[in-house]
């Protein structure tokens, strides 16, 4: 690993260098108050004994396929209900979606949490009505890192995955471990290594790794260094960077009326269809 303290901070610990965030934050719970309003949704439905393993379903009918999208938060803050409006840009483009929650840090470990959304998609599956054809693992930021990492360690015989498609994610945990974001996580470099996704095998799937065109160098060599890793694998890949988007905007275009994001996840599906067919 290469690079300094300050730049492994400034790389990863930038809140307060956008001030836009307060006032995407306050759009995005106004976007996803609505979506709970007019979604067909079930709201805090449990996978596991912790309080925060739940999750919130938005149905879009039988015989839809799923995406599981992880929120971010760095491993220790935020929930799920800040992001329902995520399930309504998926809904529109013919997807279920469910949101779930995980223990957080300093209370849990990265393994505790890791573990947490592994055993989600099991109870995920048994409350839809019907099996869906196949699934999709999304999420922003640490929840791109716990998409990744439930992507590589899910098996089902039931229902295939067909993409993976995390948004401006950590795939890499060590050159966190000089930050003050360690504080909380409380890892070494041994730990941090087990978790990397980058450091475990791809499953057989198609990758879509997003990435704000403004992001800090340090989340653009994320992004790249993960395609890099998965194509290895001889699997298809394809890095997408979204211009004018920095870690906080990226996900606002989940907000407008046709949605790139939501737009690359249906070509992962429909490249996942002509695959099968």
């Amino acid at each position: 690993m290469t690079g300094d303290l300050p730049d492994r901070e400034s790389g990863y610990v930038f809140r307060d260098r956008y001030p836009e965030r307060t006032e995407v934050y306050h759009r995005f719970d106004e976007a996803s108050a609505a979506a709970r309003a007019t979604l067909r949704c079930v709201c805090d439905l449990p996978y596991g004994a912790h309080p925060r393993e739940v999750f919130d379903l938005f149905s879009a009918g039988q015989g839809a396929p799923l995406v599981v999208f992880v929120h971010g938060g760095y491993w220790q803050s935020l929930d799920k209900t800040r992001y329902s409006f995520v399930a309504a840009a998926l809904v529109r483009s013919g997807f279920s979606v469910a949101l779930p929650n995980y223990p957080l840090s300093p209370d849990a470990t990265m393994e505790r949490i890791v573990e947490s959304i592994g055993g989600c998609l099991p109870a995920i599956l048994s409350a839809l009505r019907a099996p869906p054809p196949f699934w999709i693992a999304s999420g922003h930021s640490a929840g791109g890192h716990l998409a990744a990492t439930l992507a590589m360690t899910t098996r089902l015989e039931s229902t295939q995955l067909a993409a993976c498609v995390p948004i401006s994610g950590v795939f890499d945990v060590e050159p966190l471990v000089e930050t003050s974001l360690n504080v909380a996580l409380r890892l070494d470099r041994l730990r941090a290594a087990k978790l990397s996704p980058i450091h475990q095998a791809p499953p057989p799937c198609m990758l879509a790794a997003i990435v704000g065109a403004d992001e800090t160098p340090a989340f653009l060599g994320q992004s790249r260094g993960f395609v890099e890793h998965w194509r290895r694998s001889g699997q298809n890949t394809r890095l997408v960077s979204m211009p004018a988007r920095n870690h906080y905007t990226i996900l606002c275009d989940m907000l407008e009326e046709r949605s790139e994001i939501a737009q690359e996840v249906t070509r992962t599906a429909e490249a996942f269809r002509q695959r099968g067919s």
